[in-house]
């Protein structure tokens, strides 16, 4: 049974339910594998974007400063 490429959202719900119904343990637990990279993946770019803000605002350019005053005020034995 081949479906169309789009399908709405509310629509497709109710497919993939039944097809993780059907999956055996292998196949979920590559589907989870497969949903965290996506979540990783999304969060990665969420961090790119907020850092290229907070670069671009120029919130970034001490900040070896401000590791090196915090170094040198807390010395590690």
């Amino acid at each position: 049974m081949t479906q169309p490429p789009f399908i709405e959202a509310e629509k497709l719900k109710p497919v993939l339910h039944e097809k993780i119904e059907r999956m055996d343990a292998e196949h979920l637990v590559l589907l989870n594998r497969v949903l965290l990279q996506v979540e990783a993946e999304e969060t990665a770019d969420r961090l790119h974007d907020a850092f290229d803000q907070d670069r671009a605002q120029g919130r970034l350019q001490r900040v070896a400063e401000i590791v090196k005053q915090f170094r040198a005020e807390h010395r590690y034995a």
